[in-house]
């Protein structure tokens, strides 16, 4: 317990409703904090842990000293003031396919829509590939269907258009099973309606009462519970929604009926029919577990007490508002509230004073089976749209990356390489040191090493669970593995383990590198904020491994996500699609600053849109002067398919605000900016919220040097084993410093210092560390060394191992903005795209896991560009240029549509590295659409055949050029120029992520190591 603030003289609980644990943290009446953890499920003591938590804490602080909080029975709510909680009630039911029993209400002939998806393929290896099952049971197609005009009226006078307004109406029938009549009025027949974007539409036919009432009474008989109605284009035009889903709910029958035009409001038909489906599914089950809880609190519960639940997009909301799609992240999201209200602060003086302005924070929540990363600068970054368990769903989400690595990842040696993961030895039977015959994982490692201490776990393990660690049985479990494989090279066991360890920590640094490098941040910028059990024993090392110098540990770290949902704010969205041109673009660069077509209409939604956010909030009981309005556009290129979401800047009076936020925002993530291009808006949003509490940032302490230890023990850091002093961190006082290496033990969790590590106590009782630096960076060269410094590299497995996931990290990352970038379905759906890294002669190095065929042609199409290029009478290779080619027998192609984008890396002047990417393009010109006939008899009858050419010249894009290749063929041109050039800058664009990425490499590690491991890499392979 620690004095915290003044109370009110109420309980204020924030729970985190685990898939193991419960997390509670609570204020006291009198301002205290207290926190508690106990098992999610424990049917033999309680039916609920966070009933059981609140009553745990009532019976022991109760103030009064009156009121008695006996297990078993209804639980008296007079004094608590709030309930805030988290939970994974809805992940889990999606995960297990647990939800309500529910049907899918959709527009006629659209009924396989949802099952057939789109072409996204998650794993192409995936030999037993199978498709997610779909959520509903029961289909009803409903025979309505509105039309949007512009893609009839486009080329049609005023007087036509009238002409066909003054036809007579669509018919109705009241048989529901009825057939094509030719009486149907042709298409485009009917009024111009004005939808919610301005644009025109028509209504072509209504759905018919009488029949939707007979379908939906047949899915009633068949126990169907609960409904998603999504229809086309309702996100315009929602007046067949709103009509059927009045009918449904004066049945009775259904306890949820999700529109999909309430649920998101947003363009794309799949996944917001997916997300009207998630809603549906889930929100029973939500209701379900809220029926269950109330159970547990007499009938103050819902009248005298604030019961909100976290959101994923971080944001609380009232129990009553709570859908199933918005409780995906519910859990997780707590932690990145908690870090991004205590860790991204500034630095302060003994007196208060500003000395250094916030650091952005990098999340890292490592637990026993994955880690999740995640970043915060100043603003919770969101993502509109996310798969989980097959089931796409378009609503805000904090973005959070999840790798499968954490303390149970198995361990592997395998050709000659050291393997952590992906495959974990989860909780059964576990690690070897678990005593369950289980399997080699990174805990065993920890626990040889001398990381983990079994003195300071409970003797929970064995078969009996009444054991503790067993650290013989994981030494014996290293030896097996170093005697049986040549990789291990006479390693000892702690070496072995230590290596692993390393290569574990490169695999949990890679999806940090995504999230940042990947997205033009510089990732020695941030501070590295770690929580959940097993991350502060990597964190140190992560840090140093990324370059980041600061990393923060919070007293209540194991927790965070219960901390985090008592500091949350209370959030409401809301979102409307729009079609407006925000910037137009000039003829040769820039945006005509004097127009602003969409002012008017632009802030009148925005306005219309807040005004009904801030109702919400005060109808919770919150006052106006409290609600903090966010202002947002989703905007995009005009011909492109990625919008980004920009936040109203008031910074600034510039005009077109918005555009130049855009603009770089867009630069930075893409390496790249689209000319002559108008900016479009998708969707005005908004966000109204009423900050949480935010704990003052506290002021610097004095030093009080080191405390005096708890004890010693024997652990492994870099080279040597070393007798370290340990710390209880209770124990601690603000001041205190501690230099590593050293170990602290957490109540729930073990902090390893590595060596040039410094860590003091703050104000608040957290662990500010300071992280020295790998290499000093005048030790770096990053030029080429003498061929005698070049024969001093030798070897070694472990660094290979971390070297190979650099590499094929950065081709991920290549692959990752090329998928975000590029237009086409092959590319951003199918992924039909390869993208490698070079040599400087031209020789794979590294792919990311892409389409084979593309990798094993890709070296010759850069060893042929290489010579073309370099021969003689040639311009030679230059920087600032790109080439392109397709030719299969001249070039390396594998077939003509799958175009290669060649970038050569500079480096003072020389060449280093190639980086490529080939994708598919879905048209190239030739005798038939798709440019792969069947019965084609030459290779210039199925399209454009590049041999090469410079795609870009001096660092500008060539697109006179590459169109005049592209549409001037003898069989015809492209069919599809506009998506060709938009993916092959978005090839371009992917070319650029690994440069920067190489660059970063080169200077971290120096030229020569990168070159020689390069080279080690390709001989293993």
């Amino acid at each position: 317990t620690q004095q915290k603030q003044h109370g009110d003289g109420k309980f204020h609980f924030a729970i985190d409703r685990g898939g193991t644990f419960t997390d509670v943290h609570c204020i006291l009446p009198n301002g205290a904090e207290v926190v508690g953890k106990l098992l999610s499920v424990d049917p033999a003591n309680y039916d609920d842990a966070p009933t059981e938590g609140i009553r745990r804490i009532l019976d022991e602080h109760d103030p009064t000293g009156k009121n008695k909080y006996p297990r078993g029975q209804v639980v008296d709510t007079l004094l608590i003031g709030s309930i805030r909680m988290g939970t994974t009630v809805a992940t889990n039911a999606l995960l297990e396919r647990e939800g309500e029993h529910m049907g899918l209400v959709i527009t006629k002939g659209f009924g396989d829509l949802l099952k057939i998806g789109d072409q996204t393929r998650s794993d192409i290896f995936d030999l037993s590939c199978k498709a997610p099952e779909v959520l509903y049971e029961e289909v009803v197609e409903v025979d309505e269907r509105v039309m949007l005009s512009d893609f009839f009226d486009e080329n049609k006078s005023e007087e036509e258009i009238k002409s066909f307004e003054q036809k007579s109406q669509p018919l109705q029938s009241d048989d529901s099973n009825y057939q094509y009549s030719p009486n149907w009025p042709d298409a485009g027949v009917g009024k111009r309606i004005t939808g919610i974007t301005g644009e025109k539409i028509i209504p072509l036919r209504t759905p018919d009462a009488n029949a939707v009432r007979a379908s939906l009474q047949i899915l009633a008989d068949k126990g169907i519970k609960s409904l998603a109605i999504v229809f086309l284009h309702s996100y315009v035009y929602p007046e067949h929604e709103k009509m059927v889903g009045d009918i449904a709910k004066s049945m009775n029958c259904f306890s949820e009926i999700s529109l999909s035009h309430e649920v998101m409001s947003m363009v794309k038909l799949v996944p917001r029919g997916h997300t009207a489906c998630a809603a549906a599914y889930l929100t029973p089950k939500i209701t379900e577990y809220l029926a269950g809880f109330t159970k547990g609190f007499d009938d103050g519960l819902m009248t005298n007490v604030q019961l909100d639940f976290m959101k994923s997009d971080g944001g609380l909301t009232p129990v009553n508002d709570f859908g199933g799609h918005q409780a995906i992240l519910s859990g997780p999201a707590g932690g990145v509230v908690g870090y991004a209200k205590t860790a991204y602060r500034p630095s302060l003086d003994e007196n208060g004073n500003e000395v250094n302005k916030p650091l952005p924070v990098i999340g890292f929540d490592m637990g026993g089976t994955s880690t999740d990363v995640s970043r915060y600068d100043g603003t919770l970054e969101h993502v509109f749209e996310t798969t989980i368990a097959g089931v796409s769903i378009q609503a805000p989400q904090l973005d959070i990356h999840t790798v499968a690595a954490g303390g149970g990842s198995r361990l592997f040696l395998q050709n000659g390489l050291f393997v952590v993961g992906p495959e974990s030895s989860k909780a059964h039977p576990g690690p070897v040191c678990y005593r369950k015959n289980g399997y080699l994982s990174v805990t065993d490692a920890n626990v040889v090493l001398g990381r983990v201490i079994p003195e300071h776990f409970p003797n929970i393990f064995g078969p009996n669970e009444d054991e503790p660690l067993d650290i013989e049985g994981a030494r014996a479990a290293f030896q097996a593995l170093a005697e049986k494989n040549e990789a291990a090279n006479g390693r000892t066991v702690e070496e072995l383990a230590y290596g692993f360890i390393q290569v574990a920590n490169e695999a949990m640094c890679r999806p940090i590198r995504n999230l940042t490098q990947m997205r033009g941040f510089d990732i020695t910028k941030h501070a590295l904020c770690c929580f959940g059990g097993a991350g502060p024993q990597h964190a140190c090392a992560m840090a140093r491994a990324l370059g980041i110098t600061k990393v923060y540990v919070h007293k209540y770290g194991g927790i965070l996500s219960a901390y985090g949902l008592s500091l949350a704010d209370s959030v409401v969205e809301e979102q409307e699609p729009a079609k407006e041109v925000y910037a137009v673009a000039k003829v040769d660069s820039g945006f005509d600053e004097d127009q602003d077509p969409s002012a008017t209409t632009r802030e009148a939604r925005l306005e219309q849109l807040a005004e009904k956010a801030r109702s919400s909030l005060t109808k919770q009981g919150y006052a106006d002067d409290s609600i903090v309005i966010e202002k947002y556009l989703n905007m995009r290129y005009q011909g492109t398919d990625n919008a980004i979401m920009i936040k109203e800047s008031k910074k600034t009076d510039a005009n077109l605000p918005y555009a130049k936020t855009f603009v770089e925002q867009y630069h930075r993530e893409f390496g790249f900016e689209l000319e002559g291009r108008d900016i479009l808006i998708d969707d005005f949003r908004v966000r109204a919220f009423v900050p949480g509490a935010t704990p003052t940032p506290p002021p610097a302490v004095p030093l009080l040097g080191p405390p005096t230890p708890a004890g010693s023990t024997r652990a492994y850091f870099d080279s040597s084993t070393l007798t370290v002093s340990t710390y209880n961190f209770e124990d601690l006082m603000p001041g205190h410093e501690i230099e590593g290496p050293a170990i602290l033990f957490q109540s729930i969790s073990t902090i390893v210092l590595e060596i040039g590590c410094n860590a003091v106590v703050t104000a608040d009782g957290d662990l500010d560390i300071t992280v020295a630096p790998k290499k000093n960076e005048d030790d770096i060269k990053t030029d080429r060394g003498s061929e005698e410094e070049k024969a001093k590299i030798k070897e070694d497995p472990v660094q290979l191992s971390i070297y190979a996931h650099r590499f094929m990290g950065i081709a991920e990352q290549m692959g990752r903005t090329l998928a975000r970038t590029a237009i086409s379905v092959n590319i951003k759906e199918r992924l039909d795209f390869s993208c490698a890294l070079f040599t400087s002669d031209g020789g794979l190095v590294a792919n990311a896991p892409h389409i084979p065929v593309h990798l094993g042609a890709m070296q010759s199409a850069v060893t042929f560009q290489v010579k073309y290029w370099n021969s003689k009478g040639r311009e030679g290779i230059k920087e600032g240029d790109v080439f392109v080619s397709n030719h299969p027998q001249l070039a390396g192609g594998s077939h003509l549509p799958d175009i290669t984008v060649i970038t050569p890396v500079f480096h003072e002047g020389k060449i280093l590295f190639f980086v490529a990417s080939r994708g598919h393009h879905s048209d190239i010109g030739g005798i038939s659409p798709g440019s792969m006939p069947p019965h084609s008899t030459k290779l210039e009858e199925e399209g454009a055949r590049i041999v090469a050419f410079k795609l870009v010249k001096d660092g500008k894009f060539q697109e006179s050029g590459i169109t005049d290749i592209l549409v001037n063929q003898e069989f015809g041109g492209t069919r599809n120029l506009k998506d060709n050039l938009s993916d092959l800058r978005a090839q371009v664009a992917a070319n650029n992520s690994g440069i920067r990425l190489l660059h970063s490499l080169v200077n971290e590690n120096g030229l020569d190591n990168v070159e020689a491991y390069m080279h080690f890499i390709q001989k293993k392979c």
